[in-house]
């Protein structure tokens, strides 16, 4: 057995139990610790609860530890799980509608566009509070980050605190079943070398049984069911059409990161099937609701019990030696993995986990007008880190400029504002 101390900062989301589903059904790591933490009490009580019940139904040898405070559940943490959010989900709310009065389209909003900006602003001071705690009180810990906007938080942790902290995102995976459907081939067959940045990735290979299979898919787009399969992802079939290279991962993740695609003229993005996400009070309530009954044993546990593809379990199993070495795709420092990148860049692509190690696949190079996309979204990410932490606005508005849908300077000065406004709460350097 391989006992370790996993922290979940931000436990009252719905990814603690996706973690705990997956820990509980691995002995190798039985006798472990999990810390729960959340600033909301009764998030965390919610949670705390749900998790005990999980771990007694499944009659799993793991302990919990609790608190509102993280700096009295860190100390012993070998990993440091940061799936923090702030202001959600109505400051995000607030940030989309901004960016409509300005012919401005975010579906999801986690990433890029005024309102991932927004998010970012949010989140990053919160994140590099979390790094610097894990880097005092437990300094050999590993954190794993699923915060959005991922990439940034990620950079901005390991640039703050000099931590080691990954990023991991299973957006990517999406693409999986359009590969095997096209191919004829079981999606658990095949191995894809998707590289970029979170959210904005590019299949550079497909393998399966050692034989790249990504031309031969590349090739049936030309076949009826190809051009089916194009139709069903407008955007994809654009972007490759432009690039040349197959992007995985959801449209809507993808259209953010291009003017096209977003705007009036699309009807927001409807005539490519894109859908802007929203939260309502009531679905906000009754997914309230529903964490009440799993907590008080009202409603079954099935629906929490299932594997999850968060990744997160398989990855410290590697890295503990627990099982074998796997390969993963992960949010890690380029370093020279892609040639033509940033090398402080955070990159999203395969990284071989073993014992104590992260090794991550050297990719060469991208074309260059990828490139460009990619490297833009680096400096954007630099320019947001030092906005979060600094509180200049003349900063964050050189990063929003940076912004593919920001389509003129006044429409940036404006939205900016009018952000700053709306999450003044949560922007406390901002009001200086």
């Amino acid at each position: 057995m391989a006992a370790t101390k996993i922290t979940i900062i931000g436990a009252g989301s719905a990814f603690a139990y996706r973690v705990v589903s997956d820990l509980i059904r691995r002995p190798t790591l039985a006798g472990s610790v999990i810390g729960l933490v959340d600033i909301n009490p009764e998030a965390l009580d919610l949670s705390a609860r749900i998790v005990a019940r999980m771990i007694s139904e499944m009659k799993a040898d793991l302990r919990i530890e609790q608190s509102t405070d993280r700096q009295e559940v860190l100390p012993g943490s070998r990993y440091a799980l940061n799936s923090i959010s702030v202001g959600e989900p109505w400051a995000r709310e607030r940030d989309v509608e901004i960016g409509e009065k300005y012919g401005i389209y975010q579906p999801t909003s986690q990433t890029v566009g005024p309102a991932g900006f927004a998010r970012g602003l949010r989140v990053i001071p919160h994140a590099v509070a979390i790094a610097r705690d894990v880097a005092q009180l437990c300094p050999d810990a590993t954190v794993i980050n699923l915060a959005n906007p991922l990439a940034a938080v990620t950079r901005a942790m390991i640039r703050e605190a000099g931590v080691t902290a990954v990023g991991l995102c299973h957006s990517w995976r999406q693409s999986m079943p359009v590969f095997a459907s096209l191919l004829g081939i079981p999606q658990e067959s095949l191995d894809c070398v998707s590289v970029g940045t979170n959210h904005l990735t590019w299949a550079l290979a497909l393998h399966h049984k050692g034989r790249d299979v990504l031309p031969e898919f590349l090739a049936r787009l030309d076949s009826p069911g190809g051009r089916a399969l194009l139709d069903s992802m407008p955007v994809t079939r654009e972007i490759y059409d432009a690039f040349g290279l197959w992007p995985t991962g959801y449209d809507l993740h993808t259209a953010e990161f291009f003017p096209y695609f977003l705007t009036p003229e699309t009807h927001g993005g409807a005539d490519y099937g894109l859908q802007t996400r929203h939260t309502t009070q009531e679905s906000f309530d009754a997914m309230w609701a529903g964490r009440r009954e799993l907590a008080e044993g009202v409603r079954p546990l099935d629906e929490l019990l299932a594997p999850s593809e968060e990744g997160v379990i398989e990855i410290i199993a590697s890295l503990l030696g627990a099982e074998e070495p796997a390969c993963h795709i992960v949010n890690i420092p380029n370093a020279g993995l892609v040639d033509n990148l940033p090398k402080e860049m955070i990159v999203e692509l395969p990284v071989y986990v073993s014992s104590g190690t992260l090794r991550g696949l050297k990719v060469g190079s991208f074309p260059l007008p990828v490139v460009q996309l990619l490297a833009t979204r680096a400096i954007q990410q630099e320019l947001l880190i030092d906005a979060a932490l600094s509180g200049d606005r003349r900063i964050a508005l050189q990063g929003l400029l940076l912004d593919a849908q920001i389509i003129s300077l006044d429409v940036a000065r404006s939205v900016l504002a009018e952000s700053l406004a709306a999450n003044a709460e949560w922007l406390p350097l901002f009001r200086r």
